[in-house]
């Protein structure tokens, strides 16, 4: 297992780092909290520890990642990658990120380390349930089953789904929009159930790119 290797100094580095790639790549960026009116989203889990349910369907999903957080929630950066992945881009420790080997030792060593990183309210852990990139286009979330342990051994967390999709309207470059939803975790949790709540949020978002949508907010 690769471990993380945050300090502020990397921390800082990687922000302004995200921050520049983002105006190169994208026109611009909506975060758009879609909640019952009259809740903040943000608020709402203050002193509570974070775990972000996110697509992925680039390289560069974390560090968009880096700027949300930096923008809301304010927290420690913690991402779960694939060992491989991870291997092969080792600087990425200094954001934060940790390894999850698919070998059976391996998990149990990543997700207990998970579990561990949420008993800190200062923490925010990301991971990408899929598992692996997939196209933008995937309309059927599939998860592996590491999202259930992590729900189940972490009670009080906080857990917010994030859908992430582009659009490039009349533009050269595409609006990215980050939408977020609190889920309210359920006595007993099974993967399936999570997977198809995360679904349902996902149609929603892929049927809602305009703000002027009711119960939508941009934050």
């Amino acid at each position: 297992m690769i471990k993380g290797k945050y300090t502020p100094f990397t921390g800082w580095f990687f922000e302004q780092y995200s921050k520049w790639h983002m105006k190169k790549v994208y026109r611009s960026i909506r975060y758009i909290a879609v909640n019952p009116p009259g809740e903040d989203l943000f608020m709402s889990g203050t002193g509570r520890p974070l775990l972000l349910v996110s697509n992925h369907f680039s390289f560069w999903d974390g560090f968009n990642h880096i700027m949300l957080n930096r923008r809301t929630f304010k927290r420690k950066m913690n991402i779960m990658m694939l060992h491989e992945q991870l291997s092969n881009r080792k600087f990425l420790r200094y954001t934060g990120a940790f390894s999850l080997d698919k070998g059976n030792r391996g998990v149990i060593a990543g997700l207990r380390h998970s579990v561990d990183l949420l008993k800190d309210r200062n923490n925010m852990l990301l991971i990408f349930p899929q598992g692996e990139i997939q196209s933008l286009y995937t309309r059927n979330f599939v998860f592996e089953r590491g999202l259930e342990f992590i729900v189940a051994n972490t009670p009080g967390i906080q857990i917010i789904f994030n859908v992430n999709l582009l659009n490039f309207f009349s533009e050269r470059k595409p609006t990215l929009t980050m939408y977020l939803k609190e889920y309210i975790p359920q006595k007993d949790d099974k993967i399936a159930h999570l997977e198809q709540e995360f679904n349902l949020f996902a149609v929603e978002c892929f049927n809602s790119e305009s703000p002027r949508e009711k119960g939508v907010k941009i934050i």
